[in-house]
């Protein structure tokens, strides 16, 4: 998997905002109100955190996570919606944003099993230009 820093900023962004949304949303005065939009930002920033963790890692098991990521993501933004504030807005543009992101790492991981399966390039790795090296001088 090829690694990109716009989506690893982006699901770091969306964490981040989501977490910020919450902290928000429970100094309200109607805070019996706010539960779901609070437990539902919690949820997608913890999701998103998780994800850019193991995407960083290049685990393979970020595409799964990234399946559950989107489904996360469309229910916070769906929740915010009802809010009217600059903030709820920009939640739910990142968590739009995120989306695309964790749909792009789901083709990514496509991608990578195409690759594996028809081989068209040399593999290379840390060790590849130490197996040439030993093999043109023996």
């Amino acid at each position: 998997m090829i690694w990109k820093k716009t989506i690893y900023d982006s699901l770091t962004g969306c964490a981040t905002l989501c977490n910020e949304f919450a902290t928000e949303c429970s100094n309200c005065d109607n805070i019996e109100d706010c539960y779901r939009s609070i437990f539902l930002n919690l949820d997608c920033a913890d999701m998103c955190r998780n994800l850019a963790i193991l995407y960083v890692r290049g685990s393979e098991n970020a595409r799964l996570l990234a399946q559950a990521c989107i489904e996360v993501c469309e229910k916070c933004a769906q929740e915010v919606v009802q809010f009217n504030s600059e903030r709820a807005q920009q939640v739910y543009a990142m968590c739009k944003q995120t989306i695309c992101s964790c749909v792009s790492i789901i083709e990514m991981g496509s991608q990578t099993e195409i690759d594996a399966k028809n081989p068209t390039v040399t593999p290379t790795s840390l060790f590849y230009g130490i197996d040439l090296r030993e093999t043109l001088y023996n």
